[in-house]
């Protein structure tokens, strides 16, 4: 019977093998580990989120030390148990290929193998050294980066997308609550008078009334920029267009202290479940949820006053909490993915009233997704203008993110 360190390994290998099929995202195989496997899905998603930050070294250090072909099972078992004796302070490097050789021992199909196994992580191990070891950034990026932004700002983005960023959240009105008073407010220029602040404690946060009641709201500060930037304009009809999980919606609701008729949809029903639940918890009632396709808008046209539009995008801007993105991008995903977005800024303008408001807003920071996206849009579209935009860059405080108010014109 495998113990909970085998457990463990065995789901992180196995997650780390469903990304590898290209289908899904790391918060995908994270949730699938939590439904199989619950009391092991934090520690998997630890591996898994430090293998990312340090994918680079990780790979070489394992495939530098196999003088021949390794299997796919085992090469995900290795990969994930280097990481472990690397990154992973509960854990001995000992202790950790020991765990290893054991899933491989137990293992019906590769059984035979764990003395390959031992060997290839204790030379593994022997070459890495001691440390510390840098987190890994794919090297293109950080050229186009660069190239794009300078270098000085490049390099603070890229420090700051590998390093595990501190739990933050939203108070949503009134004063901090005591039982959170050791929690540190984040100084913002952006934020209006959103208030946001870090704890270095989950356990107390999750545990405490505040986070039960609604008083707090679990978020990144990146995402006051693009509800700050349209904030004058929520008033009337609202469309949260792509709204799923909801935090968005509730942070415009917070904005205008809920004297709005909002409208959250998204495209997937397995996603407005949980949403409108978290809705009824916020004190939400009021809002309407809908099923939705946002390139095929089921609503009448202009019969709203803001559309909301925080489109799919390549996540560039959110490496810090979602470490795989970087791993996927490439020119053709950039292409499939503005190509998209272009889709759904033409079907949304439609359901903008005249003299009524649309906020483009991305996760990415890629000038192909955002500013040259919106240009693009407002040469097809010359009833509309530019108000304001902006981006943000990966920093130790705050996600990377852009946003871009339009008015369409009577």
């Amino acid at each position: 019977m495998k113990g909970d360190s085998e457990k463990i390994l065995t789901a992180a290998a196995s997650a780390l093998r469903e990304w590898n099929s290209g289908s899904v995202t790391l918060d995908d195989c994270v949730e699938h580990v939590r439904a199989a496997e619950p009391e092991a899905a934090r520690s998997v998603a630890s591996i898994l989120f430090e293998y990312f930050r340090h994918k680079e070294l990780v790979d070489s250090l394992l495939m530098r030390s196999v003088s021949r072909g390794i299997k796919p099972e085992l090469k995900m078992i290795g990969l994930c148990a280097l990481t472990q004796a690397l990154f992973q302070t509960a854990i001995a490097g000992e202790s950790a290929v020991n765990i290893a050789v054991d899933v491989v021992k137990h293992s019906k199909k590769h059984r035979m193998a764990s003395g390959f196994m031992n060997a290839v992580l204790r030379n593994a191990l022997r070459s890495a050294g001691k440390g510390p070891f840098e987190p890994s950034f794919p090297p293109e990026i950080r050229r186009r980066w660069e190239a794009q932004f300078g270098q000085e700002a490049a390099e603070q983005a890229v420090a700051a997308c590998g390093v595990n960023p501190p739990l933050t959240f939203r108070l949503r009105s009134g004063e901090l609550p005591a039982e959170l008073a050791e929690s540190v407010p984040v100084e913002l220029d952006f934020a209006n008078d959103f208030r946001f602040f870090e704890c270095s404690d989950p356990g107390k946060l999750f545990a405490s009334d505040a986070f039960k009641n609604g008083a707090v709201y679990i978020q990144d500060p990146a995402t006051a920029m693009s509800v700050s930037l349209c904030r004058p304009a929520v008033r009337g009809r609202v469309l949260d267009s792509c709204a799923a999980p909801g935090g968005k919606t509730v942070m415009l609701f917070d904005a205008c202290g809920g004297n709005a008729d909002f409208t959250a949809a998204d495209r997937s029903a397995a996603r407005l479940k949980p949403m409108r639940e978290n809705f009824t918890r916020l004190g939400l009632e009021s809002v309407k949820t809908a099923e939705a396709d946002a390139i095929h808008p089921p609503f009448d046209a202009e019969s709203f006053d803001l559309v909301f539009l925080d489109v799919p995008c390549s996540n560039t801007g959110v490496p810090r909490r979602r470490p795989d993105a970087l791993r996927r991008f490439d020119a053709k995903r950039l292409n499939e993915v503005a190509a998209l977005q272009k889709q759904i800024l033409n079907a949304q303008i439609r359901l903008v009233k005249p003299g009524g408001h649309l906020l483009y807003s991305t996760c990415s920071v890629e000038p192909e997704e955002d500013e040259q996206q919106v240009s693009a849009f407002l040469a097809a579209h010359p009833e509309c203008e530019l108000i304001s935009q902006r981006r943000l860059l990966p920093a130790v405080h705050h996600d990377g993110a852009f946003a871009a108010l339009i008015r369409k014109n009577g």
